[in-house]
């Protein structure tokens, strides 16, 4: 499979940053979230809960989802 959350284009659901579009990235810092949403060049630390993903095919995603254990 080619599919890899990384790079992706996502939208925060709630909180300070909700609505808001980014890029998904690999967090490079030691915080505690795998993940970053870069929104106006700003990491901002994320669970994948907390993103939904745009022009994303669901199936590829449920699958990347699988492989990386986190269903």
């Amino acid at each position: 499979m080619n599919f890899d959350i990384t790079g992706q284009k996502a939208y925060v659901k709630d909180g300070p940053h909700r609505n808001q579009i980014g890029v998904i990235k690999r967090n490079d810092t030691k915080s505690s979230t795998e993940y970053a949403i870069v929104i106006d060049d700003m990491n901002i630390d994320i669970e994948l809960k907390d993103i939904v993903l745009i022009d994303v095919d669901v199936r590829q995603f449920h699958d990347w989802c699988e492989e990386q254990g986190y269903l």
